[in-house]
């Protein structure tokens, strides 16, 4: 297991392996003991409420844990920069960077965006080679190459004689998340080619040791330990074969298969030198309609341009960003549904007086999701007077509000609070 120190939280460590509990890699935390894990995705009844957003406990068994072995990498990351200076170099590097034909196809042809949409959205490519050149030309542009310090995404690497400043991440479309005075205080990744991760239910735990090449119909491969009723096996895997053990009695025992890991990763690099984190707090995404873009000026609140007593919320950037085109109403995209206690403040900025919920239609079908929606409810019944309703439709019509716009389809709207 690969956890990171958490210098702000002594005895607590981020797990970049896999979560023992969502089952996802990054995010979520557990305890020097591992007798607890505060799960980002899973909710429960016992949560606190952070500056990464509601982190859900969950109690371990620690005798039932595999023998893995930990490895734990310390944080020594730079603290992060303020959101004007984020936006400052952010701003800068955008001068810098491009938008690739095969990002640009997807986001004409498959997002189906406008060409004035992408330009004002101000999308670009994170390439795969040369990052040192980028952050080369935006240090020339900025007063010094003190500047990258503390500006999440940039880091310092060992070079053959001396360290040089570059950009962490894998190579994908890069997506702006903008805060409600247009500041661009962090990015998050759509990596072209996302990691693998084991999805396991039952009696079993297990771990990917290395991906290797694909088999003759394409689909990935990797070499996985895993640990079943106290004996550690090394098999290869194949990409959406799941395997299932049934006992004599046929009964469950276990399932196991390789799939594709999360496509969207924060831009960050807090586990490198004079790199640094993207949270405390995480970014939220305002999206406006694309027509009040050119009026939004830096470090202005969007109240007079566009009516924001009613904002809509959802889950992710592009989401939010096609909501907000289709629908003419300001979006704001979560970094996660558990997020939603991160805009409390944020939305009586704006002066909303009616939220919209707007999840993934699969919400009524997924006990999870629905359990993230009651405990979303509660905690804004409870802190605003705000009034809440849910944006609901079939799933036949598009899984996300982003689906269902691209389909020329609109949600119904059903009132949770009034």
């Amino acid at each position: 297991m690969k956890l990171r120190s958490l210098r702000k939280q002594p005895g607590w460590y981020e797990i970049q392996s896999v979560c023992p509990i969502c089952g996802h890699e990054g995010w979520c935390a557990i305890n020097h003991e591992q007798t607890i894990v505060r799960c980002m995705r899973v909710p429960s009844d016992d949560y606190i409420d952070t500056t990464m957003g509601r982190q859900y406990k969950h109690y371990l068994d620690p005798d039932a844990l595999p023998k893995t072995n930990v490895e734990i990498m310390y944080d020594e990351s730079i603290d992060k920069k303020s959101n004007s200076h984020l936006n400052a170099v952010y701003r800068t590097m955008i001068e810098e960077m491009s938008l690739s034909s095969d990002h640009l196809y997807h986001l004409r042809n498959i997002r189906q965006f406008s060409d004035k949409e992408i330009q004002l959205r101000q999308y670009r490519t994170m390439p795969s080679t040369n990052r040192h050149k980028i952050a080369k030309a935006v240090i020339n542009r900025v007063s010094d190459q003190n500047d990258l310090l503390g500006v999440p995404g940039f880091f310092a690497k060992e070079g053959t004689y001396s360290s040089y400043w570059t950009m962490a991440g894998a190579a994908g479309l890069m997506i702006p998340f903008r805060s409600i005075t247009n500041e661009i205080t962090g990015w998050q990744i759509r990596v072209d080619d996302p990691p693998l991760e084991l999805v396991m239910e039952g009696a079993i735990k297990g771990e990917i040791m290395k991906e290797l090449e694909p088999n003759q119909f394409g689909m990935r491969r990797a070499r996985c330990k895993l640990y079943v009723q106290g004996k550690e096996l090394e098999v290869i895997l194949t990409e959406k074969d799941k395997k299932e053990c049934y006992s004599k009695s046929k009964q469950f025992v276990f399932s196991v298969v390789l799939k594709q890991g999360l496509r969207y990763w924060w831009w960050s690099s807090g586990s490198k030198k004079n790199g640094s984190s993207i949270g405390n707090p995480l970014p939220y995404h305002l999206a406006l309609p694309t027509p009040c873009l050119p009026y939004w000026n830096i470090g202005e609140m969007p109240t007079d341009i566009i009516d924001c007593s009613e904002v809509w919320i959802t889950e992710g950037p592009i989401k939010a960003d096609k909501g907000a085109e289709a629908l003419l109403k300001p979006f704001i995209g979560l970094p996660g549904i558990g997020t939603y206690s991160l805009i409390l403040d944020v939305l009586k900025e704006l002066g909303c007086k009616h939220i919209v919920i707007a999840f993934d239609a699969d919400i009524v079908t997924t006990p999870q999701v629905q359990q993230t929606l009651g405990l979303c409810a509660e905690f804004f019944a409870k802190n605003t007077d705000m009034s809440l309703s849910l944006a609901m439709w079939d799933i036949t019509l598009g899984k996300g509000i982003d689906d269902l716009v691209d389909n020329g389809y609109l949600p119904q709207l059903t009132a949770m609070i009034e």
